[in-house]
């Protein structure tokens, strides 16, 4: 059988057409799986975008909200000394003395015990930094002698106190010889400390020094 010319030519553009059309569907299956591919990756993000735009359009309150956090716990540890010495107690024992009127007898000191530590952004230097805190309590046990009154006034100082103070407990008795009270406080202060803390001690009260009788018994 002999093959003319023109249909050798019409094979060649039929073969040609059925090779294109095989690569056609092909690229056109891989290219639409690839597309379906992206479509159900566009769909997944989409939830994450309008989270994230809506986070966006929010981002003003988000900031205002982080910055009021941290004038919260700023404003917060400056109730929490970074310590808190024997001396620097009863100083503020001998202040509750004086304004109360209560007469002290005795005083016992705990030895402070660790509560808890967490990290946290600090002010140092004019610039918040990340911190480990650890917050601490340090107690005593104080005997004095009272009134009524003075029992009042006592708690309420322990409570005013700008540095956080607990009253633990209080024990009374009643002295008749002299009709008062004799008490017995058990008082906490809690102290945070970190890397770069300023201790400030209490500022002692003044005593008069050069005396002739040093036991004040003249």
């Amino acid at each position: 059988m002999k093959i003319s010319k023109r249909d050798i030519k019409l094979l060649l553009i039929l073969a040609g057409l059925l090779i294109f059309l095989l690569l056609y569907f092909t690229m056109f299956t891989h290219y639409q799986e690839k597309s379906a591919e992206v479509h159900t990756a566009i769909s997944e993000l989409e939830p994450q975008l309008a989270a994230l735009e809506e986070q966006y359009l929010n981002l003003a309150t988000y900031e205002q909200g982080i910055e009021d956090s941290r004038t919260a716990i700023a404003e917060q540890l400056t109730h929490y000394p970074a310590d808190i010495e024997n001396e620097d107690f009863l100083v503020y024992l001998l202040d509750m003395e004086k304004k109360v009127g209560l007469t002290m007898d005795s005083v016992s000191f705990d030895e402070p015990g660790l509560l808890l530590e967490f990290p946290c952004d600090v002010e140092q230097d004019g610039e918040l930094k990340r911190a480990d805190l650890s917050a601490y309590r340090t107690g005593v046990v104080m005997t004095c002698t009272l009134n009524y009154p003075q029992l009042k006034q006592g708690i309420q100082y322990l409570y005013d106190s700008r540095q956080r103070t607990a009253l633990d407990s209080v024990s009374l008795s009643y002295n008749a010889e002299t009709g008062g009270l004799s008490g017995s406080f058990s008082i906490s202060k809690y102290y945070i400390n970190w890397d770069g803390a300023v201790y400030e001690p209490a500022i002692m009260p003044k005593t008069s020094k050069g005396v002739s009788d040093l036991f004040g018994t003249t």
